[in-house]
């Protein structure tokens, strides 16, 4: 892909700890990932494959009332795929670009 992994990472933990701040129970992919990773290893040996990690993430859509899509969201297969299910959910969205503003001023006075 033609992004940094661990300036996405990051860039995933600070909204994280944004909305959780704000109220949110927030499911961070790159951390189901992390733990759908060690589950295989540990059980099956091996690391899940691109669409194993696209299915966990898709399943634990299923108990979310949003979704938060970073800027670039339409350069992503997955975020596209994860769109496209939130869709079928009904799931409201939010925008990088609409929080930014909102992200800047709380992080200066908190």
């Amino acid at each position: 892909m033609g992004y940094d992994r661990t300036l996405q990472r990051r860039k995933a933990r600070m909204w994280q700890r944004f909305f959780e701040r704000l109220g949110f129970i927030v499911i961070n992919p790159f951390e189901l990932a992390d733990q759908l990773r060690k589950s295989f290893i540990d059980i099956a040996g091996r690391e899940p494959t691109e669409a194993e990690y696209l299915h966990e993430d898709l399943m634990n859509m299923q108990i979310c009332t949003h979704v938060f899509l970073c800027n670039g969201w339409t350069e992503s297969f997955g975020c596209m795929e994860e769109v496209d299910y939130s869709i079928k959910l009904g799931l409201k969205f939010m925008y990088e670009s609409k929080y930014q503003q909102l992200w800047n001023y709380t992080s200066l006075t908190t």
